[in-house]
């Protein structure tokens, strides 16, 4: 048997193959593959393969445009701002239609404003120019110095307290004949100003219709505005007056209702004549007049507005730009089981409408909280741009009042060996299930 190995380890052909040499090959080939497996495990290991989940996003701006709507139907009387101007909170930019005039209102809206203190010797000192032009409102301001003139005969202010009866007729008279005369100059001018307003509503047709130049009817509406303070300034006289004759009568007629009970109710009536002023004020203002609620840029719908033009009600004429944005947030409303994986921190990675991502880049943001409890099976998510709307590419993209997109938000940053083994394990798993 030993001879017969021999022979066969003598054979040619055994000598053949051991005596050439093993090709490059052969002997480098184990030594390549190891290195391609090293290599390959190393680049797995460093190179990270995250977990995704993808949805919409819907973005706003925290301080997003204002949008200026008509409170009311009715016909726009006064423009007050130019278009694209600066304006700040609170200020006037048009009013409605109504016989007040602009101006006065807001100085009679700074005198109750600057009126705080509300006790019975600050309240009686509390007085605006007789010739304010309030319309509605100046009905509230007669009725409020009717209660502080019988507040005042409590103070003893009546100046009628030591005439006698024969000279408290004489002035009674006086003070009836002039009230007659005033309202004999009420009637004269209110047909004036009947008058006036017939032509500054011509002349506006003609300046319309470029007819005549625009300082024509500034002047008569300086005019009429000036016949309307004289007729404020006629029914304030008369209504005090008026006053003076009701104190004449209760001297007449020995009405001196001293006790305190009835001058409390003299102080608490006066309080709330005053309260009622400032609330008429306040609704006065939102029917008819649009006021700015930010600091911005008004920007109106030069189609929509203009003076003496009719809009309806709740028609949006512009809006108000803020000079700043604040922030800008993200809202993303996610099934339940996408959003357990979701963390404060995580990266998101926006493509938004409009903005190709090939030429504009996505922008990257970062989710700042998520709700604990969801609504309808969704939770709804905030996501933080810490650089704005700047994109990859380096380029910010214009803020509008609401934007939306698809967002990429980045679970876990899972190396890509891991990533492999989990799913050899997995593809394991479901063999040896089945």
């Amino acid at each position: 048997m030993k001879e017969q190995e021999e022979i066969s380890l003598r054979s040619e052909e055994v000598q053949e193959i051991l005596g050439t040499p093993p090709g490059w090959m052969t002997r480098w080939g184990s030594l390549f593959a190891l290195v391609v497996i090293v290599l390959l495990a190393w680049v797995g290991y460093f190179f990270k393969y995250p977990d995704t989940v993808k949805t919409n996003i819907s973005v706003v701006s925290t301080d997003p445009p204002k949008r200026l709507v008509t409170p009311q139907a009715g016909r726009i009387k006064l423009v007050r701002v130019a278009n694209e101007s600066q304006v700040s909170k609170d200020e006037v930019l048009l009013m409605f239609d109504n016989s007040a005039n602009l101006e006065d209102i807001l100085s009679y809206e700074t005198a109750l404003l600057s009126q705080t203190e509300l006790s019975d010797s600050a309240l009686l000192q509390f007085k605006v120019a007789g010739n304010l032009v309030l319309g509605e409102l100046k009905n509230d301001l007669f009725n409020f110095y009717q209660l502080q003139d019988e507040l005042k005969r409590y103070q003893k202010y009546n100046p009628y307290d030591n005439l006698d009866y024969k000279q408290l007729r004489r002035e009674k008279s006086k003070i009836e004949e002039l009230i007659r005369g005033d309202k004999s100059r009420l009637r004269g001018t209110a047909q004036q100003i009947k008058s006036t307003q017939d032509k500054l509503d011509r002349e506006k047709q003609l300046y319309t219709e470029r007819l005549i130049a625009e300082d024509k009817v500034n002047k008569t509406e300086e005019s009429l505005l000036n016949l309307m303070r004289i007729r404020e300034s006629i029914e304030s006289g008369i209504k005090t007056r008026e006053l003076d004759i009701d104190r004449i009568n209760a001297e007449m007629s020995g009405v001196k209702e001293l006790n305190s009970e009835n001058r409390e109710a003299a102080s608490v009536a006066l309080r709330e004549s005053f309260r009622k002023m400032q609330q008429n004020m306040q609704d006065f203002r939102s029917r008819y007049l649009i006021s700015s609620p930010i600091d911005g840029i008004v920007s109106f719908d030069m189609e929509a507005i203009s003076e003496q033009q009719y809009i309806e009600a709740g028609k949006v004429i512009g809006q108000v730009v803020p000079i700043e944005q604040i922030d800008t947030k993200g809202t993303i409303s996610l099934e339940a089981g996408k959003a357990e994986k979701v963390r404060a921190g995580q990266k998101v990675v926006i493509e938004f409408e409009g903005y190709s991502a090939a030429e504009y880049g996505a922008v990257v943001a970062y989710v700042s909280s998520k709700t604990q409890l969801p609504f309808e099976n969704n939770i709804n998510i905030e996501v933080d741009f810490p650089r704005g709307l700047e994109t990859a590419y380096g380029i910010t993209l214009e803020q509008s009042r609401e934007m939306r997109g698809k967002a990429t938000i980045i679970t876990t940053e899972k190396r890509f060996l891991v990533r492999l083994f989990e799913n050899i394990r997995g593809t394991l798993s479901a063999v040896n299930s089945n």
